[in-house]
């Protein structure tokens, strides 16, 4: 399978990055920098998805996407799978330790997760880490998850539901370094499951404006 079909991006993260949204799914993209182990194309109600087994399978792309933008609505219509390890990180953008945004789940013995939102502008002095472990949802679904920021805070939902917000100040401190969706890019906490696409809007959306893919993914 060519690198070119496994995950793209509708836009590279240029300067258009800073006006227009960025939409990455299983159709078009730049290629992928790396890829690890097999992930796979599956096919979904709505077109293509790619599925990561939850111990070899990651795509790195070299692009930032949130590059250029003082505000961030970053979307992922993801699947957590049942019977995965504890810790999935399924989306990271920025550095490995530096500025950077990760996506992570939480997977209970009875395959239930919870989210997991973890923003860095500078490391030690401006971190948000959003996770409640009593606000659970059922695996082997499909969800929107999302991160609004601002310069008044960062806010994590799932399924346009709030979950959790830290006021610390968003702007465009993240910028270098590359994306990686399947596993954090230090090849640690390899995500089992599967992602149908990722947007990046440079503006703080409401609820009612994020993607509704899941509705009728499910």
């Amino acid at each position: 399978m060519r690198l070119n079909l496994i995950f793209a991006a509708l836009l590279s993260c240029t300067a258009l990055c800073a006006q227009n949204a960025v939409v990455w799914d299983a159709s078009s993209h730049p290629d992928p920098s790396q890829i690890q182990g097999q992930p796979k194309i599956i096919q979904t109600k709505l077109g293509p998805a790619v599925e990561f087994n939850g111990s070899t399978d990651g795509v790195f792309l070299p692009s930032v996407p949130v590059a250029g933008m003082d505000e961030i609505t970053l979307e992922v219509i993801m699947n957590q799978y049942g019977s995965a390890n504890f810790e999935n990180r399924y989306l990271h953008i920025g550095e490995i330790n530096g500025p950077r945004i990760m996506f992570e789940t939480r997977v209970t013995p009875e395959n239930f997760w919870y989210a997991d939102f973890f923003v860095v502008m500078t490391q030690g002095t401006e971190t948000a880490l959003m996770i409640d472990p009593a606000k659970t949802h059922p695996a082997d679904k499909w969800y929107n998850v999302t991160l609004v920021g601002t310069k008044d805070g960062v806010k994590g939902y799932v399924n346009g539901v709030l979950e959790g917000e830290v006021a610390i100040n968003y702007r465009d401190m993240i910028k270098t370094g590359q994306t990686s969706v399947g596993v954090r890019q230090n090849l640690r906490s390899w995500f089992k499951g599967a992602v149908y696409k990722i947007r990046v809007t440079p503006k703080a959306l409401t609820p009612d404006q994020f993607l509704k893919d899941y509705e009728k993914l499910n």
